[in-house]
Order: structure tokens, then sequence, then C-alpha cells
């Protein structure tokens, strides 16, 4: 890195973590030299994000099933028991890891490095791994909550000459944006692509077909994921059995199975065959006006796991037969700037995507929580209240002191839509004023205001 050092990255990294553990969950958390929690092994969960721009790259945080069903009861303030599934898990993952790598974002813009981050995908499952994007070395640390173990790793470098295609995301408006994608057909914009790419590169002819076959099993199988970032976010995976993905490979090297040298050269296949048929869709994206961005492939692999975006409103499933070989691809794209204005406006949400709520809400039973979770709320720091008489308001001009019932060193109220969340005290660093959280309400009731 030229600009940014992994030292640097390191001590951000460090103090997020540790921070987030403490102010928002209430737990402590301490860095440590290795791994040794044997849940990391067994069934576990893995939040990733893809930088793109002038960064590239991506970074994980792995958790056991057990820490990440503690970090989400830590976060709602609630009980295992109340849980009502998965989502909440998969929501606060996300969130830990968007807070995570958007703090090492900030560090970035601040090296005067334009760069963007990818919606969180969660990959979940007992038996499995993933090869993050191949930029330069990958580098680990691991951090400790009593027997519970959180490792997070990053594998990025510098792509100076990305830095043109971040400028003007924000140019357009929410309608806009979402008027131009849907302008984008991407069932037809999918199926075209990987026709052509598996006729062109591979000299294989396939078909979509509607259903999966009776007879498919999903053996050991391999993931090759690319994520969209700018106007447009989402996510675009390709998935093939192992047996295939060798046969695929063999077909791009122009050489016999057995003459395939590693396993890394058929994880470099569907790294470059997800590139291409993403990159396609990114095209017809920019094609109609929108910025949008692709992040380096990241692999994949094993027996028992999904790889799962977080927020994307609906993904598209398209299937493809070749010679008896099932090819899954799925294509998910999140209209965040849609969904935020529509919230104000329930009616106008469509049915299946309404927020399910238990009947007795005070067990915290939110489990589309993600339907709300990037809705826009004002916050505001408040210094202090008093009461004045119209005749006394009328009377202040310029140079008049308003004394205020706060007193001095007294933390400040931090509200959001008005409602008191968290009180903190005052810091100002290079010449921008900050809030440092001290108190907060109770997580749960901060989550139940919400709704």
């Amino acid at each position: 890195m030229e600009k940014v050092r992994f030292s640097a990255i390191e001590n951000t990294i460090t103090k997020s973590i540790v921070e987030t553990f403490e102010t928002m969950l209430g737990l402590d958390l301490a860095k440590v030299g290795k791994a040794t929690d044997p849940g990391l092994d067994e069934k576990r969960m893995v939040g990733v994000v893809h930088y793109a721009g002038e960064v590239v790259g991506s970074l994980s945080v792995h958790v056991s099933q057990d820490l990440a069903i503690l970090i989400t009861t830590a976060m709602l303030g609630i009980e295992p028991k109340e849980l009502s599934g998965d989502e909440e898990i998969k929501d606060v993952l996300g969130e830990l890891t968007n807070i995570v790598s958007g703090n090492l974002k900030s560090d970035f813009l601040n090296a005067d490095l334009s760069c963007v981050i990818s919606t969180p995908s969660i990959t979940r499952g007992s038996d499995f791994k993933i090869e993050p994007s191949k930029m330069g070395i990958t580098h680990q640390w691991v951090f400790r909550h009593q027997a519970h173990e959180i490792v997070i790793e990053i594998a990025i470098e510098e792509d100076l000459g990305a830095k043109v295609a971040i400028p003007g995301r924000e140019a357009l408006s929410a309608d806009q944006v979402i008027q131009k994608i849907e302008s984008v057909d991407i069932p037809t914009t999918v199926i075209n692509s990987v026709i052509d790419v598996y006729y062109t590169m591979l000299s294989m002819e396939i078909e979509t077909i509607p259903e999966v076959p009776p007879d498919f099993r999903e053996d050991k199988r391999t993931v090759g994921t690319v994520s969209f970032a700018g106007d447009v976010h989402g996510m675009f995976n390709i998935q093939v059995n192992d047996n295939f993905a060798r046969m695929m490979t063999a077909a791009m090297l122009g050489i016999a199975e057995d003459e395939i040298e590693s396993q890394e050269e058929v994880y470099d296949v569907i790294r470059e065959m997800s590139n291409i048929i993403g990159g396609n869709l990114k095209s017809a994206f920019v094609d109609v006006g929108l910025s949008c961005v692709l992040s380096t492939p990241s692999i994949t692999n094993g027996l028992d796991f999904r790889v799962e975006a977080l927020n994307i409103i609906k993904t598209q499933r398209f299937l493809f037969n070749c010679n008896g070989h099932t090819i899954i691809i799925d294509a998910g794209i999140k209209k965040e700037k849609a969904l935020a204005e529509e919230a104000d406006t329930p009616a106008a949400l469509p049915v299946e995507a309404a927020p399910v709520v238990d009947g007795d809400q005070s067990g915290g039973g939110y489990r589309n929580l993600d339907l709300i979770l990037e809705i826009p709320l004002k916050v505001t720091v408040e210094l202090g209240r008093t009461r004045k008489r119209v005749h006394e308001l009328l009377k202040t001009g310029r140079g008049s002191v308003i004394g205020l019932h706060q007193l001095e060193g007294e933390p400040v109220d931090l509200l959001v839509n008005d409602t008191l969340v968290a009180k903190g005290e005052v810091l100002v660093e290079k010449e921008k004023y900050g809030i440092r959280i001290v108190e907060v309400v109770s997580r749960k009731e901060r989550v139940k205001s919400l709704s």
C-alpha cells in the first residue's frame, strides 16, 4: 500500500471492533495471537464486504454460531430464547461488518483514496472456506471474548486508475436511480451473457431450465461472487459442483482434467467467469446512466454453506443445464433509496415485504428488521434546554447569551427523530466537532423505537 499502511489498518480495525463490542454490546474484547475457538471450525457465520475504486479487495468478519447469537442478543437486549430466527442474527453480523469496514473506508478517504463498499453478504454453514479476492497478502487479526473468538481478515490493494469510476454517484435522485435500474432487463442480460460466455470461452452449449432437476445433488461446490456498488448495490453469484468446475477449467485452459495442477486454477476460472458475467450486468447499468463499480471476485468452496446478500429486495435465480450439469446463477439488486422513501408510506410496500412482528412484541420478535435498517433518521445533538417567554425572545439579538439548564461538563443529549437514545461528550478533532457516546438507553428499547 502506498498511502495506507497495514499497521494503520490494524489499528483502525482493532479500535473499531473493541469499541463496538464495549459501547454497543457491553462486552469486553481483547486482541490475541491466534485462533483457538473450536466453534470457528464448526457451524459458523462470516460477514463480507468488498471495496471498489482506488482501494479494491475484501474484508470479512468470522464468528462461530454461538458468538453470533451472543452478539445479537447483546445488541437487541434480549435472551437467546427470544430470537425469532436467523434473520436477526444475519442483520446484526452485517451491521458489525459494516461498522468495521465503514471506519476503514473513512481512513482511506482521509488518505485521498476514493472508494466505495458493497452491501454486506453473509456466508453461513458448517463446511466451507472463503478464498478472498487475489489482492496482495491476506492479513488476519483475532479477538477474544471469554471462550469465543472473532477473526477479521482483509485482502486489499490500491488501484489508483479506478478513481474515475467513483465521482457523480449522488448526482441522480432516488426516483431516477430506481427508474434506471428498472429499465435494465436483468433476466435477458444475465441469460444472454451466461450462454455467450460458456460458448465463446469454454466451447460449451448450455440451455436455460425452469427448475432444478429432481436428480440434482449439491455436492462439494464452488461459488464465485462479485458485488456492485455506487448507484447500484447488489451481488452476483455463479455456483457449480466441483466436478463440473474442473470440466470448465480444463475447457478454459485447453487441457485434460488430470492436467489441472491445483485447485487454485479452478478458482481462477470461476473468478473469471463471475467477473465477466457480472461485468456485463454492470455495463448494462452504466449504459443507462448509472454509476456502478464491480468488486474483485471472491470464492467460497465447501459442502455445507449458503451465501446471501443482506437488504436485497429480491434475488433472481437463473438455472442452466450443460450435458446434465446444473449451473445456478443468483443476481440481487438492492433498491435502498426507494425503500427508504417508501417507508414513510407503508401501504406502498409489497405485501410480502411488510415487516413481520410477533404478536407479543415484548419478546423482540422483529424477523424482518433488515427492511428498516436503511431508513434515514435525523440525528440531533442537544447541548441543553431552557424556557423563554415571547417578550424575552423578542429582545434577543446578536451577542445575546441564552443560559441553559445543562451544567458545564455534563454529557450532551443525542436524539434520533427527537427521541433521546444516548448521552455523549463533545470532542474536537481536526477542527471538526464530534460526540463520543458515554451512555446509551436500553438496546431493546432502541430497537423497539424503530418499529
